[in-house]
């Protein structure tokens, strides 16, 4: 027997799906109709202007444009053919979930998915691979200008324990590996011959870590299953039965003589089987895994070292969204205006402005994709981008209830705990909300711009992060915080805006 289900996280549905012949119900998912936009604001803070979608719906039919960021909306003439890639120039979150697209030819808007039909266009996203640079010797890596060990060394260097993105991967003579960097900065390379292992592929603690623990029963001929009382399929049947698109939890599996998959329900009800013999298919696994991006500010140096004081305590300033069915959502304040959603989408692991740092799995929800885009609809229309609060309402937060309602529980205490240099800044609050003008300069100034040049995503929260170093360095200067520093320490500043 293989046990796969520790059961905490799997606490929310014990018996989902579960009855005994008296009729006791269960609720089923539902087809959702398309619902107005809350709003005409955009979230273009998550959005890349010219970043490129396909469109394929699987039915080999055309999709009409719209005039609108509505399913419903008036159509236009115009049409995309299946395997169209088309480039767009704005993105908008529905109340329904929907992602709506605004094409940068200007012929009108489209969506990724029609609520009770599904997915209708894909973004797309270039081939990056993420590998991690650690010789063990505490030295930084100087990038090369060419896939070469002897080439020109560049500017540009790799810090022990970054994890970076690379769009190609080039193996040259004695068997090494070189890595060229996906924002085009040099070469990096995997060992060197004489010395070792200089980097290695970063794989993070992605989904399907483990298998999930969670079934649907799919028999096409649409009759209920009833539970049995040991793991074979001629036990006597107990009274508990499940219907047709029914889930499950389990908490162990076993393989019988038979070549069948018997299923023990987590609830301790009996069990259940994945195949019959001369009838085919009964139960699939339901994998809908459920991930945790992590992200460092900007590779600033004032950012990176605030980092490097709080990551050696355990902790650090980071950015935070969650991947589920292949989109990752995140909470940031709306530069372009007020009143309308904070919540945003873009690609896993490729928030702008911010350094992709490592990603935890954190189980698989229970929610149809339906059901998923419906409960982001809804938190779309309480989490504003006039609410944002780096200290009491920000990603990180938004990411820590999102997981919960997706029932994967929890993020982990270290990426959202606000204490120490927190309540400290807490009471700087206001002073820092007022000089947001002040900070959208010093946060052009980090990325290399003048105070004059257009803001753009991610200015505002550089300038945070920067004043919050120098007060940092302050309080650590003047021994007003490492005197509580175990589990005292700020534990999350998020940096969305």
């Amino acid at each position: 027997r293989n046990s796969i289900c520790a059961c905490p996280s799997c606490a929310p549905l014990p018996r989902l799906g579960a009855r005994p012949r008296s009729g006791l119900q269960v609720a089923h998912a539902h087809t959702m109709s398309s619902i107005p936009l809350i709003s005409s604001s955009s979230v273009s803070s998550s959005s890349r202007r010219g970043s490129l979608w396909r469109y394929d719906a699987g039915d080999a039919q055309p999709l009409v444009i719209r005039e609108g960021p509505d399913v419903d909306g008036k159509r236009t003439s115009e049409v995309l053919n299946p395997g169209t890639v088309f480039s767009i120039i704005e993105e908008k979150v529905g109340e329904d979930g929907v992602l709506y697209l605004k094409l940068a030819d200007g012929r009108g808007w489209v969506f990724d998915r029609k609520p009770g039909v599904g997915t209708m266009c894909e973004r797309q996203v270039s081939e990056v691979s993420h590998w991690r640079y650690d010789a063990g010797d505490g030295q930084p890596l100087i990038l090369r200008e060419a896939p070469d060990l002897d080439a020109p060394r560049t500017k540009k260097s790799i810090k022990p324990g970054e994890v970076f993105q690379v769009a190609r991967e080039q193996e040259g003579k004695d068997g090494v590996i070189f890595l060229r960097l996906a924002d085009g900065s040099g070469w990096a390379f995997d060992q060197k011959p004489g010395v070792g292992t200089m980097c290695e592929k970063h794989m993070g603690k992605e989904a399907f870590a483990t298998p999930s623990p969670l079934w649907r029963y799919v028999a096409k001929d649409g009759k209920p299953i009833f539970v049995r009382k040991s793991p074979k399929i001629d036990a006597p049947k107990t009274d508990q039965s499940l219907e047709v698109g029914d889930l499950f939890c389990v908490s162990e599996e076993e393989r019988g003589a038979d070549g069948v998959l018997y299923l023990q329900l987590a609830d301790g009800s009996g069990w259940l089987f994945d195949t019959k013999p001369g009838v085919g298919t009964m139960c699939q696994r339901h994998e809908a895994p459920v991930t945790l991006h992590i992200y460092d500010v900007q590779s600033n140096p004032t950012g990176l070292k605030l980092n490097g004081v709080l990551r050696a305590l355990g902790t650090g300033a980071y950015h935070a969204g969650v991947e589920v069915y292949g989109l990752e959502w995140s909470f940031g304040a709306n530069q372009e205006g007020e009143g309308g959603t904070g919540v945003f989408t873009c690609a896993p692991k490729d928030c702008e402005a911010h350094t992709y740092r490592e990603s935890l799995f954190m189980g698989h929800t229970a929610l149809t994709e339906d059901a998923a885009r419906a409960m982001i609809g809804r938190l779309s229309k309480v989490w504003l981008a006039q609410d944002y609060d780096i200290l009491r309402k920000n990603c990180c937060h938004f990411s820590d209830v999102m997981c919960q309602k997706l029932q994967v529980g929890e993020i982990p205490s270290w990426v959202r705990n606000l204490s120490g240099v927190g309540r400290v800044l807490d009471d700087h609050r206001k002073v820092l909300e007022g000089q947001r003008q002040s900070f959208l300069e010093k946060g052009k100034i980090q990325r290399g711009a003048e105070p004059t040049d257009d803001t753009r995503f991610g200015d505002f929260s550089l300038g945070v992060v920067s004043a919050v170093a120098e007060r940092a360095n302050e309080l650590i200067e003047g021994n007003k915080v490492m005197k509580n520093a175990k589990g005292k320490i700020m534990k999350n500043m998020d940096c969305s805006t």
